[in-house]
């Protein structure tokens, strides 16, 4: 599973990071907006825990989806437009 997706103009990163205990992973997620000045980057997280890294990126994927479209009600990227 690639850690990086395309979407509507931007590029969503998936960085999960692993949680102290060493077995879980949480969500970090970096969402790029390439310009003709340079590459704007915006770090978001979340306080979910996986059991292992692709199903963390799959869902640090999904989250920078949600954060795109709207769907995250405190979280956005309007402005890097």
């Amino acid at each position: 599973m690639s850690d990086r997706l395309e979407y509507k103009g931007f590029v969503i990163c998936a960085a999960p990071h692993k949680l102290a205990d060493g077995e879980r992973w949480k969500i970090h997620t970096n969402i790029e907006r390439h310009t003709g000045g340079g590459v704007l980057i915006r770090p978001f997280s979340a306080a979910n825990a996986f059991d292992t890294r692709d199903e963390a990126v799959r869902h640090c994927l999904q989250f920078g989806r949600r954060i795109i479209d709207g769907e995250e009600p405190d979280l956005t990227v309007s402005d890097m437009t």
